[in-house]
């Protein structure tokens, strides 16, 4: 299940993958809360999908979901040129080599972390 929330045309949209609802449900309030425009998928599955049928300028994916490891998720992000970063309780060592790079923030986190690591992130398009 995905859900659309706060999408304003002129905010950077912001693909938020977390399983955890209640994790993702705070990472929406404080983007939202930013003047982001965030959608949320709580799975591969719905990851995927949103990618294939929407337009994001950044996202935010936590490593180990339910359904699986969000690399291929990663892929398609990388393969349409959209940044993103990790935001995981797993060690960063599980991440792939081709993702190393990648910015990494560790759960838990501060919310200045947060707005930070997206801000850079964002801020790696232009």
């Amino acid at each position: 299940m995905t859900i659309t929330t706060s999408v304003r045309s002129a905010a950077p949209r912001i693909l938020v993958v977390e399983d955890e609802i209640e994790l993702s449900t705070l990472l929406q309030t404080i983007l939202s809360d930013e003047g982001y425009g965030v959608e949320q998928a709580y799975s591969l599955s719905d990851a995927l999908h949103s990618i294939n049928d929407e337009t994001f300028d950044a996202a935010v994916l936590d490593v180990e979901l339910r359904d699986g490891v969000v690399f291929s998720v990663a892929d398609a992000l990388k393969a349409r040129g959209i940044p993103f970063f990790f935001l995981s309780a797993v060690y960063k060592g599980v991440v792939p080599s081709a993702y190393r790079d990648v910015p990494f923030l560790s759960k838990p986190y501060e919310i200045e972390e947060l707005k930070h690591c997206l801000a850079e992130t964002l801020a790696s398009t232009h």
